[in-house]
């Protein structure tokens, strides 16, 4: 089960499988229109929302699985033994700089897969209902 999770987390770390995504969608469209038939289209949405909600449990499901072992071992309350006021300072700021990037990639992948999710299923719900020109 680890490797599937694994794999699974690069897949949505990689800018690659959002742009399959993109063209998977774009693709059933295209392929709709000449088949004459939408409802290829329509399905491609569960796809995109699939991968959106993956990309929404990437950070807060996903790696804590992966990593719950060294999460269990680093919570320990211990804090260390005293320390110069400047190494703690600069302690300090090297923790909330780490915490601002990991902050800000797990709000930009909830991002993603929220409006992944919602694409995909407007799409998957009325994909079937748009005109085939």
């Amino acid at each position: 089960m680890n490797k599937l999770y694994r794999v699974l987390l690069r897949a949505l770390n990689s800018w690659f499988s959002m742009v399959f995504v993109v063209a998977y969608c774009l693709g059933s469209f295209y392929f709709g229109q000449v088949g004459k038939d939408m409802n290829i289209f329509a399905a491609s949405g569960a796809v995109m929302t699939v991968f959106g909600l993956f990309s929404m449990i990437r950070f807060t499901t996903i790696e804590k699985y992966l990593n719950q072992e060294s999460i269990v071992t680093t919570s320990t309350g211990m804090t260390g033994p005293p320390l110069s006021s400047e190494k703690a300072e600069r302690l300090k700021k090297e923790s909330q700089k780490r915490a601002r990037v990991r902050l800000q990639k797990e709000l930009r992948s909830e991002l993603i897969g929220i409006s992944f999710t919602v694409t995909g299923t407007i799409i998957w719900a009325y994909g079937a209902y748009i005109p085939v020109l």
